[in-house]
């Protein structure tokens, strides 16, 4: 194959990932948005907890979470492994934020 004939594939490839890159950075920040709405409702839930005597760490809503989640990790064709590590980061800060939140109106124990 001469070099000539290698370059156009070397061109259609850039630009593909070029594309792949694009369609990317798009996707993050479609997860940021997505991301901040969601700390917008741990926001709430942080104001509501307290009055409830709900606790921020609520073991059987993290169950909750983790197997919906899982649920559709699997049916959208996401890896479960990563589901798992992501959802439960998320669910980590999310549990200290709303205990940042909530400082001394923070009930003890779960609920």
């Amino acid at each position: 194959m001469s070099k000539a004939a290698a370059e156009p594939d070397l061109k259609a490839m850039q630009d593909e990932m070029s594309d792949v890159r694009r369609i990317i950075d798009e996707l993050d920040d479609e997860l940021v948005a997505l991301l901040a709405k969601r700390q917008r409702q741990i926001e709430r839930a942080a104001k509501v907890k307290p009055a409830l005597g709900i606790p921020a760490r609520v073991p059987d809503r993290v169950d909750e979470v983790l197997a919906r989640v899982l649920g559709a990790a699997r049916r959208d064709g996401l890896s479960v492994e990563v589901a798992m590590n992501l959802w439960t980061a998320i669910i980590e800060w999310s549990i200290q934020y709303e205990e940042r939140l909530m400082g001394d109106r923070t009930p003890k124990g779960d609920a």
